[in-house]
Parts: structure tokens; C-alpha cells; sequence
């Protein structure tokens, strides 16, 4: 089995998170998307344009009001380090994913022993 077939096989749908969303454009993630289908010197040129779209949309949207970027922010009641594992691990898949699932896994034994003694 090669490595896109156990990628594929591996991966859920793995969605663009908030920031990626604000910065992207549907034009940016349509150029990305034939990036594969183009000769080498097109793929390198369209890979960079669209990287360098998305860096500039990031600039400006930290250089305008903040309350753009409020909507990128968690909720203060939600910063607990298992709810943020448990997000980014939405965004991740083979050994990246399963290592989060490991230490997820830990917290959640070591939840129950916390349990268990009180």
C-alpha cells in the first residue's frame, strides 16, 4: 500500500479551520485544487501565488479592527488543554492523529483516576 492510498484510508474530512476560512478565497482554494493537474513550472507558480494571497489576506486582517479576529478566538471558559487536543485534533490525520489520540487517551485515564480517588 503506498502512502496516499494509507492517507486517504486514514483521513476523515478535515475541514479548514476558522483562520484558514477568514484568509482563503474560493479562487485561492480552486487554484489549489488543480495545482495537480498543472505542468511542474505552473504548479510552482500557482502553489506560491496562492500561499502569498493567503499571507496577504492574513496581514490585513490582523492590521484591521479586532473584532474580525475575535471570531478566530476560543471562548475564555473553553481553554482547558483537552478541549483545545480535541479541536486541533479535527484538523490532523496519520501519526499526527494518532499521537494526539494517545495523549488524549492518557488525559482521559488520568480523569478517571482523579475520579476514582475523591
Amino acid at each position: 500500500m503506498n502512502s496516499s492510498e494509507n492517507f486517504s484510508e486514514e483521513q476523515d474530512y478535515i475541514g479548514q479551520t476558522t483562520l484558514d476560512q477568514m484568509v482563503s478565497t474560493d479562487r485561492c482554494q480552486m487554484l489549489k485544487a488543480a495545482i495537480p493537474y498543472l505542468p511542474p513550472s505552473g504548479r510552482q507558480i500557482i502553489s506560491l501565488y496562492t500561499k502569498i494571497q493567503e499571507l496577504a489576506n492574513t496581514a490585513s486582517l490582523f492590521s484591521s479592527a479586532s473584532q474580525e479576529m475575535e471570531i478566530c478566538s476560543a471562548p475564555a471558559q473553553s481553554t482547558d488543554i483537552l478541549s483545545m487536543l480535541q479541536d486541533i485534533r479535527r484538523y490532523c490525520y496519520g501519526e499526527s492523529r494518532r499521537n494526539l489520540d494517545q495523549m488524549l487517551n492518557m488525559m482521559a485515564v488520568v480523569q478517571m483516576m482523579q475520579m476514582m480517588r475523591e
